[in-house]
This record gives structure tokens, sequence and C-alpha cells, in this order.
């Protein structure tokens, strides 16, 4: 009978152990606030340029499929993606939701700030406001699902 209870209480406190660990945690204003008022102002920065198209060089580095580690040329024309070439074999790809736009790297940072993430690491354009590295480890006791967004020589498009 000890060992019924015994068993009982551990499977219930794992069971406690595990809710904690999924339940969703909301970003700590003190703590976030540098990265929040760095991403405003930046993003500001960037919205100031008025680049509706440009070009830039893309790369996702994370445990992920393919594309992803590959350097990718992405060209946006009135703020959407319209053309991806990996620089490896510079091919065309043609699936266009792969890479992301500026706004959508900032709008990732938000995101990562909001859901609190263990490790966010940002380094910025110091004249355009772009993100140029975003680095993001969102639980630390997890292996493999940190992700960095790089993006390199973004230049207007006529």
């Amino acid at each position: 009978m000890k060992i019924l209870s015994f068993f009982t209480l551990l499977v219930m406190g794992l069971l406690m152990v595990m809710v904690v660990n999924v339940m969703p945690i909301s970003a700590n204003g003190d703590n976030n606030s540098p990265l929040i008022q760095e991403m405003k102002e930046n993003r500001q920065l960037w919205r100031s340029q008025r680049l509706k198209n440009y070009q830039y060089i893309y790369q996702q580095q994370c445990f992920c499929v393919l594309p992803s580690n590959t350097p990718l040329k992405v060209s946006v024309k009135n703020d959407k993606i319209t053309q991806v070439v990996n620089l490896n074999n510079n091919q065309i790809i043609t699936d266009l939701t792969f890479p992301k736009t500026i706004d959508e790297i900032f709008n990732i940072i938000k995101d990562a700030i909001q859901r609190n993430a263990d490790e966010i690491l940002i380094t910025y354009h110091k004249t355009l406001g772009y993100p140029t590295r975003v680095a993001i480890d969102y639980q630390k006791i997890l292996a493999d699902e940190e992700v960095t967004y790089t993006v390199e020589n973004l230049s207007k498009l006529n």
C-alpha cells in the first residue's frame, strides 16, 4: 500500500511540474523594457527610411529543414517578397513564405519579448535601424529550439 501511495504522489508531482512548465509566462516589463524600447526606436528609424523596395542577404540558422542555414538573396517590392535566390547554387526558391521581410523580423522580436524568451540578443543597423542579427533562445532548458536571423548587405531597389 505504501508503494502505491508513493507512486501516486510521484505521478501527481510530475504532472504538476509538467503543467507549470507549459503555462504561458507573461513578459516581465521591468526586465524587457530596454529591449522593447530599443526595438521601438529602431523600428521607427527603419520606417522613417520609407524603403518599400529593397534586397538583402538573409539567413535563418536553426535546427530546421532547408532552406534554413542557407544564405538567401531576398528581393522585396512594395513590402512583399518577390524573389528568393539560394546563394549556394543560384537556384530560385519558389516558397516566398520562408524568408522574412524586415517588418516580419521586427514582429518576431516583439513576439519573443512578449513570450519572455530566456535569451534575446539583437544587433541593429546603426543608420537604417533594421535588425542585422537576432538570436532567440525561447527556453534555455530545451535543446535545438534556438533560432538566429541575420540580414546583411541591405540595399534599395528602384
